[in-house]
């Protein structure tokens, strides 16, 4: 029997994601559920706490474009962020880059908010 390719792109991007919030010091909990609207909580040494729901980065197989995906009804009532995972460079990124990044690296905007309160 063999796996879904697209379950195997997503299981990829969460362990991804997983490593990237852990080696930057979060506590990282997972979603046991199949299905839902966040794969995993964050949290910071503070205690703050954030729903993700990660997404493998995939670009269009008739002109190579990117994919954007944008949260749903529930996750944004939820509060839910998508973050995005490159599974060739394994980068973490919070928004589907575009043309105009041209290294394709996009820094969280939260977790700059959260660095800063760090350092103050």
């Amino acid at each position: 029997m063999s796996r879904c390719t697209k379950h195997i792109k997503g299981d990829r991007a969460e362990l991804i994601a997983q490593e990237f919030f852990i080696e930057k010091g979060f506590y990282v909990f997972n979603n046991i559920s199949q299905h839902g609207p966040a794969d995993m909580a964050v949290m910071d040494k503070d205690g703050n706490i954030m729903l993700v729901d990660v997404k493998a980065l995939s670009l269009r197989t008739k002109n190579g474009w990117k994919v954007n995906r944008v949260p749903t009804k529930e996750q944004d009532k939820l509060g839910v962020e998508l973050v995005f995972v490159n599974l060739d460079t394994k980068e973490v990124l919070d928004e589907v880059p575009n043309k105009r990044y041209e290294d394709n690296i996009v820094n969280l905007k939260w977790y700059k908010k959260w660095m800063k309160k760090e350092t103050t």
